[in-house]
């Protein structure tokens, strides 16, 4: 067992201590609402239907309580994040359990009150069980054992300020390893008693030499290119990223996680990919409303073709390459709306008044018609309906490596810098947006997106 927090020994006891608990939480919630039979117009069933129900309901519960992390014993949990976290997890687990017993109910009928008694008292014992646990483990990290390796990045008011906090709470459960500093050469071997261990231009090998585990951006002036440059090294290495924030305020309007040192605000990073399961819904949700999105379209298609073709000679269809997810390149379809002669790969126009675009192609590529087409391309896997907008060649073997990772996802028709302002953006915006999308991925989100772009498009918002 390399340490208390990663070792197997301890899920296995918590998973053991759930079952027991969750159990007795069954068995009293069907007790609860036995002695409540005065009070209902049906009798509670007897409770051999609940007690043989019990052991696939326990495999639902443990599964539930293991997808939102609750036997995650890597890292920590902050006070501030708990009860979030938990309340999330209560919710789903009553959710599956009316689920399971709607799938059950030939076999065994359960009652909605005993189940929602029982989704009570899971609340209550998680906090109470995982509150005893982050007590549990802070002391532990108190007497040293099952610390996370960390270094700061910047050596500067920031940086020593989130040093002294981690020196002053051992309970948070770091070991600092040291500064890492663009000036580290001018600095000297030690910043306010902490080792400077090196600079960022070789941050990655640092990483891997010093075996760090999570690093903290306090560098509060640092370009957004170049915070987004080290989150890429960070993630490169398999390390945490966190960013150290002087505002609360500022914190809690970018709609993050929130951490803390002492009573030092930082921000956690989601995890910047998804997952296989994730890439799984994304695509079914993809399969799942395009087709019906080509049968209701089709008519479409032969009226646009007709209107192309008596405006100006040549192809109804315009292709070219676009580059998708890890870095495939794909053929993408639009209806054309240049003029033939036009280089492909051109920059692509900037208003409404650009000679290359034909009569018809504006109104195209004002109510984005012109892009009718790509739903073959997310028929066929090369694209997602939602997602960072797919690029051309030319323009991807320019980016910075930080870039490279919007074709971490599935590129896509619409997606966040869209609906929030389309062409009107300037690049750099459309990066944050992209970043933003990556890192929050949820279903939801898709849909969501999905349902503001009818009005983004309805109403030409942005387009040209």
């Amino acid at each position: 067992m390399k340490s208390f927090l990663k070792s197997h020994f301890l899920t296995f006891c918590l998973v053991a201590v759930d079952v027991i608990a969750l159990s007795m939480i069954w068995r009293e919630s069907w007790q609860f609402r036995q002695a409540l039979n005065q009070f209902f117009a049906v009798p509670v069933n007897p409770y051999r239907d609940y007690g043989r129900a019990l052991p696939l309901l326990l495999v639902v519960w443990v599964a539930v309580l293991a997808i939102f992390k609750q036997y995650a014993h890597k890292g920590r949990i902050s006070s501030l994040n708990q009860v979030s976290d938990i309340l999330k997890t209560a919710g789903f687990l009553f959710l599956m359990t009316l689920a399971t017993a709607h799938a059950i109910k030939r076999y065994h009928n359960l009652g909605a009150p005993v189940i929602a008694f029982a989704a009570a008292g899971m609340s209550l014992y998680l906090y109470l069980s995982r509150t005893l646990l982050r007590m549990v483990k802070e002391t532990m990290r108190q007497r040293g054992h099952g610390l996370t390796r960390a270094a700061i990045i910047g050596a500067g008011q920031t940086g020593r300020r989130v040093a002294l906090r981690i020196q002053n709470h051992p309970e948070v459960g770091y070991e600092l390893v040291g500064f890492i500093d663009r000036l580290a050469a001018e600095l000297g071997e030690k910043v306010a008693g902490v080792p400077v261990i090196g600079d960022t231009s070789n941050l990655v090998d640092l990483l891997l030499r010093y075996r760090i585990e999570e690093v903290f951006l306090a560098i509060p002036s640092l370009s957004q290119d170049e915070a987004f440059g080290l989150v890429v090294q960070c993630e490169a290495a398999n390390v945490h990223f966190k960013i150290v924030k002087n505002d609360l305020l500022q914190v809690i309007t970018e709609r993050v996680k929130i951490d803390e040192i002492g009573d030092f605000p930082v921000i956690l990073l989601r995890e910047g990919k998804l997952t296989p399961l994730d890439l799984f819904l994304k695509r079914a949700l993809d399969l799942l409303l395009t087709a019906p999105l080509l049968l209701v379209t089709s008519p479409l298609y032969l009226l646009i073709t007709v209107l192309i073709k008596l405006d100006s000679r040549g192809p109804v269809i315009f292709s070219h390459d676009r580059i998708g997810k890890d870095g495939k390149i794909f053929r993408l379809h639009k209806f054309r709306t240049m003029t033939t002669g036009t280089n492909p790969y051109a920059v692509a126009p900037g208003d409404q008044s650009d000679p290359r675009i034909t009569r018809f192609g504006r109104f195209l590529r004002k109510t984005s018609l012109d892009e009718l087409p790509q739903f073959w391309n997310v028929l066929r896997g090369d694209m997602s309906l939602v997602g960072p907008r797919p690029e051309m060649p030319f323009i991807v073997a320019q980016y910075e490596p930080w870039q490279r990772r919007r074709l971490d996802v599935p590129q896509g028709i619409t997606g966040l810098w869209q609906i929030a302002g389309r062409k009107q953006l300037p690049l750099h915006y459309n990066l944050e947006y992209d970043f933003y999308y990556i890192r929050n991925w949820t279903l939801l989100l898709d849909i969501v997106i999905l349902l503001r772009t009818i009005p983004a498009v309805f109403f030409c918002k942005g387009a040209f």
